[in-house]
């Protein structure tokens, strides 16, 4: 090892040129790594996918649903089904255990969907079959004109679509509200009847009126593709038709239109109607760039076409931007706290030495980021975020042993080789167990594992290169700059080493009452902070965005929803400007809160884009945007998310609008988990479950701190069954028969197509009539093997029942839910269900299913993990020592210190006022790793005394690398636990484990581990 650090000091102008290399590279990487909000991840889930129009949840969940789901129960790679069933269409969501093979299962899902095509209608497409995959928006952007039609605003929304794919990073750009248009034959029924036309045969012969498909082509001196002439609304008009030996022109017996299809969406900007262009980004190409350049086009293309107004909403690289200031900043203002933390205790050249590993060991990891394909993204800038502080500590433990060997009067080479070799083992374990402690958390499961993969990962990709830079740059570093002084700060040093030696000398008299108060004392008050530590699963934090959404009664339609809203778009209106920067309406839908979209024309959700907000706090105020890269404008609201959604609140109340019957102000929350409390509740009887989510919703209503309760538990439509009677089948009906005649009537379904200058246009069945009641009972069908007609409720009863106008099904498990959000400082999710339990245990005996999602499930999910986690890096940990002291004894003292240190992180959420959260249970993993670093060098050098007097001496040795590693990391986490802005808030309690930890982990290192170690060898000593 020796040789090794000695060539990269004796070749200095070799090692100076790799220094310069891996600047270059990194920043050459830094260009090529792609900057993103989230990293692009394939979630543990295969989603099972299938549309019939005009069939209700029930029907569907017969004709297809059930069978996949029981075709999928025998693979034992599954872990649960989820099914969400809507009108017209259905969502199977397959979860798989852990380390399933996607692929191979994808194949095997396929063929099953396969295999079910012959018992669906033939005109109905296969399921389709694709594996989950995180996917996040760039931005949308609204199009809308207050004097434009719908025509000309989809004109202009085309060209900005065509303008925006020439930028190459992005994949795809869709435009939402662009309906199509379609070719309506709006059939007069009575003309029909009056011209004695068979109404099977009519459908059959429209559905044979136009075609698509090449006729073939001809080959010879002179090359033909032949096609049939493509007709338009005109043609069809004038077009004669034989329908049996009738022959009739078309407009007579049908009104032929060209007009846009019923919109399933209808989108506005600040309450202006608008075209949406929703726009993503791949893997590659940088958010903040491309934002940048879209904004421009945006900005130009109003110039020339004053009437178009844009609006960009759920702009990710606006949080993209933040994430990158605030560790950048962080990064920068950390290095010269750092320099002048060095600087104070020792002097200028071994801080500036010790500095320099800093942005040397981001460049290293920035070239491993380009190299593996990894993204900077928001976790993976607050992964480096919280390295900050431990990233020097190999620095400073092999820098200030150089030093000290400089002072011992050793020439500066000898003194670079001695005092790196004689640290290199104590530092390479010391970073494996930091390393070892964060990597258990890849075993952590589910969305969450998926979440924070690329924190472990990215903490790791840091550690090894700041070992890398420690022992290949800082030797060489220090050789050249350092230099032994005569200074104040030696006699400092000198005087408070003394001090800590008498110190410890007087704790040594007393060792056994110090050491019940570590072995007894600190356990018993750990125990007791846990009893009272409340859990949540993430922090609250300031949002950039609030969700106002809500729903009508089911017969609203589309428009009359849009209209209706328009009271709630005016009162939001006054909030643009300062606070709010625009708000999108999307009418037809409305996210719940599991993240999922609940579509239906009575739906409406507005997305109210916030203002950054303005600093309040000294550090962000002033000193974080000296160092910001990219300068921030408009950071004017006054007012948190919190605020501001407890003022609309207070603003809607006064708003009565007819036929609303549920309206949410919500603050959307980071993580996988979407809302606080999901409790579903299954059984056979419909009335027993609705019955059942009334008592659940009046129990939680008078719980303090619950609120935006509400169910998906509504009906939709009623289901009109038909049931031909003995008359019908004794004058022949059957049921497919009737099928053919009333669908080309009342589907409103495709029946063939044409083309015009823009593509296909698809050609639409329906009766002008189509949505009477009255039409659909006397309605007169052609009575079997003859020419004549009775009405429909001669030959069938009609059976009309109340279905849900959603199916939510569990394992199979038809269920509802019930949705709410808490107040974390009022009540936390466990004290929820403590509360509601005995009610949930009444449904239970009642013979109901009761489903527990949301916070509760993932939190007792991931508590399982991580402590499987934590059990994993500790052995990993134990076992490094074990191969580093070849003991059995001297692994278990510094051990010891791992669990003692978690009184300090209970200090640190009772001072911050915090509730213990997931990433502060994986900020005490990782303590586990990072508090021995200090206790591994102090073992090393108090291992080697003969007696009580050397064991103080050595102690006294390690008190200045041990106090200087701890303050800087305590530094790095410095703004990250005191001024946290914006979404870094959900990784402030693991900046407060690690911090507040390690800070008593310190006094644990420097006093509690040479005195256990004393008295676990003192008869060793004596000798």
């Amino acid at each position: 090892m020796k040789r090794f650090i000695e060539f990269f000091i004796k070749k200095a102008v070799f090692t100076h040129v790799l220094f310069l290399i891996v600047i270059i590279s990194s920043i050459i990487a830094y260009k090529n790594v792609a900057k993103e909000l989230f990293p692009p991840a394939t979630l543990d889930k295969i989603l099972i996918q299938g549309a019939y129009p005009g069939a209700s949840p029930k029907t569907l969940d017969k004709m297809a649903v059930t069978q996949i789901e029981d075709d999928l129960k025998s693979y034992q790679e599954v872990s649960s089904i989820e099914s969400v069933i809507r009108n017209g269409s259905f969502t199977i969501t397959v979860n798989l255990k852990p380390n399933a093979n996607k692929l191979e299962l994808l194949s095997e899902y396929k063929t099953i969907t396969s295999n079910l095509k012959k018992d669906l209608p033939s005109d109905m497409n296969e399921p389709s079959v694709t594996i989950a995959k995180k996917a996040f928006p760039l931005m949308f952007i609204s199009v809308a004109s207050n004097v434009l039609n719908k025509d000309e605003l989809l004109n202009h929304a085309d060209n900005i679509k065509k303008i925006l794919s020439q930028i190459k990073d992005l994949t795809q750009i869709d435009i939402r509200g662009d309906s199509d248009k379609n070719i309506y034959f709006e059939l007069n029924n009575k003309k029909i009847e009056a011209l004695g036309i068979n109404k099977s045969q009519l459908i059959n012969v429209l559905s044979q009126v136009s075609t698509i498909f090449p006729v073939g082509k001809i080959e010879g001196s002179t090359h033909y593709f032949i096609s049939m002439y493509s007709k338009n609304v005109n043609d069809f008009k004038n077009m004669i038709i034989n329908v049996g030996n009738i022959k009739v022109r078309l407009k007579d017996i049908a009104d032929i239109k060209k007009k846009y299809e019923t919109p399933t969406q209808i989108g506005k900007y600040n309450g202006i109607p608008n075209i949406t262009i929703d726009v993503r980004k791949g893997e590659s190409g940088d958010a903040i760039a491309i934002s940048k350049k879209i904004r421009n086009i945006l900005k130009n293309y109003h110039l020339k076409h004053p009437e178009i107004t844009f609006g960009i909403s759920t702009d990710t690289s606006k949080w993209v931007r933040n994430r990158f200031n605030t560790v950048v900043s962080n990064i920068i203002f950390g290095l010269i706290l750092v320099f002048f933390i060095m600087w104070i205790f020792l002097n200028w050249r071994i801080s500036l030495v010790v500095t320099l590993g800093i942005p040397t060991s981001f460049a290293i990891a920035m070239i491993a980021l380009d190299y593996y394909n990894f993204s900077l993204n928001l976790l993976s800038m607050l992964g480096a975020l919280i390295a900050l502080g431990m990233i020097v500590d190999e620095a400073i433990v092999v820098g200030e042993n150089i030093y000290r060997h400089m002072q011992m009067g050793k020439s500066k080479t000898e003194a670079a080789i001695d005092g790196t070799v004689e640290v290199f083992w104590p530092v390479v374990a010391a970073a494996m167990t930091t390393v070892l402690a964060f990597l258990p958390m890849l075993l952590i499961k589910g969305e969450i594992g998926v979440f924070i993969k690329i924190l472990p990962v990215m903490i790791t990709i840091l550690i090894l290169s700041s070992l890398f830079e420690a022992f290949i740059f800082l030797p060489l570093h220090s050789k050249e700059i350092l230099k032994v002084e005569e200074s104040k700060k030696d006699i400092f040093w000198q005087k408070f080493s003394l001090f800590y030696k008498n110190l410890l000398k007087y704790f040594f008299k007393f060792r056994y009452i110090a050491l019940f108060f570590f072995l007894v004392m600190v356990p018993v008050l750990i125990a007791i902070g846990m009893k009272h530590s409340k859990f949540q699963l993430f922090p609250d934090f300031d949002a950039s965005q609030i969700y106002v959404n809500g729903k009508f009664e089911s017969n609203y339609t589309i428009t009359q929803t849009a209209k209706a809203i328009k009271k709630i778009e005016e009162d939001l209106k006054k909030y643009v400007g300062k606070d709010v920067e625009g708000f999108t309406t999307v009418v037809g839908m409305q996210m719940n809160n599991k993240g999922e979209a609940n579509v239906g024309e009575n739906y409406f959700h507005i997305f109210v884009d916030l203002n950054d907000k303005k600093p309040t706090d000294v550090y962000n105020k002033y000193i974080a945007p000296i160092f910001q890269p990219i300068k921030v404008e408009n950071q004017i609201r006054t007012h948190t998310a919190q605020q501001l959604s407890h003022m609309f609140k207070k603003d809607f109340a006064d708003i009565k609008i007819p036929g609303m019957v549920e309206l949410n102000v919500i603050v959307p929350q980071a993580g996988v988990v979407k809302s606080d409390i999901v409790i579903s509740i299954g059984g056979q009887s419909q009335e027993k479950i609705i019955e059942a989510i009334k008592k659940l919703e009046t129990v939680m209503k008078k719980i303090k701190g619950v609120y935006n309760i509400y169910d998906d538990a509504e009906l939709g439509a009623d289901e009109l069954k038909l049931k031909i009677n003995s008359y019908g089948q004794k004058l022949g009906f059957t049921q497919v028969g009737l099928f053919n005649e009333l669908r080309g009537f009342f589907a409103e379904a495709e029946f063939d197509k044409t083309f015009d200058k823009d593509g296909i246009v698809k050609i639409i069945l329906k009766d002008k009539n189509k949505d009477s009641f009255n039409e659909l009972k006397t309605f007169r069908v052609t009575i079997p093997g003859t020419n004549r007609y009775i009405e429909l409720n001669k030959v069938c009863d009609f059976i009309i029942t109340k279905a849900f106008k959603k199916l939510h099904k569990y394992d199979g498990i038809a269920a509802k839910t019930v949705y709410a959000t808490l107040n974390k400082k009022i009540i936390t999710t466990a004290d929820f269900y403590v509360k509601v339990n005995p009610l949930l245990k009444e449904f239970k005996k009642e013979g109901l299913i009761v489903i527990i999602g949301g916070a509760a499930k993932t939190s007792k999910e991931f508590i399982k993990d991580l402590k499987e986690a934590l059990v994993v890096a500790i052995l990993l940990i134990f076992l490094i020592l074990v191969l580093m002291f070849n003991s059995a004894i001297l692994p278990f003292v510094i051990i010891s210190v791992i669990p003692l240190s978690f009184l300090g992180v209970i200090i640190g959420n009772m001072i911050m006022d915090m509730n213990m959260t997931m990433l502060g249970m994986i900020g005490i993993v990782g303590l586990a790793g990072v508090v021995v670093n200090d206790g591994i060098v102090m073992i090393d050098f108090i291992k080697k005394a003969k007696n009580l007097d050397e064991v103080l001496e050595y102690a006294s040795h390690r008190l200045r690398p041990v106090l200087l590693t701890s303050i800087t990391t305590f530094f790095g986490l410095l703004t990250l636990m005191f001024f946290p802005s914006g979404q870094s808030a959900i990784l402030q309690p693991l900046a407060i484990a690690l911090g507040f930890g390690l800070a008593w982990g310190t006094i644990l290192n420097l006093f509690y581990l040479p005195i256990f170690y004393y008295v676990l060898r003192r008869k060793h000593l004596h000798k």
